[in-house]
């Protein structure tokens, strides 16, 4: 039997370098990095078909929006409680370290 000897690398398969894979690369990013068409939120027609509890929580929203942000050392949330007809905004003092939990 001739002695012949086989290649032991992969001949079938398509020669890729670190040059042909970065280029390929540098290729694909700018195709993924194109933004879709901007939608803008069209705002009166949220205010147009908002129900009355989706408007009275946008603007508690609003509200506890502003107020964190002219007293950023509290902790600000709001409470809506349609049953008493009742809507509190309120800013909770943060505690001076943060609360560590055992697990």
């Amino acid at each position: 039997m001739p002695n012949t000897s086989i290649p032991a690398t992969a001949e079938g398969l398509p020669k890729i370098s670190r040059r042909t894979l970065l280029g390929v690369m540098a290729a694909a990013i700018p195709a993924a990095g194109v933004p879709a068409a901007v939608k803008t939120f069209d705002w009166n027609a949220f205010f147009a078909e908002a129900t009355p509890a989706e408007l009275a929580s946008f603007h508690a929203n609003a509200l506890t929006e502003a107020m964190a942000t002219m007293h950023p050392e509290l902790s600000w949330r709001h409470v809506i409680d349609h049953k008493v007809q009742f809507v509190l905004v309120v800013g909770d003092e943060r505690p001076a370290f943060p609360v560590r939990q055992e697990v």
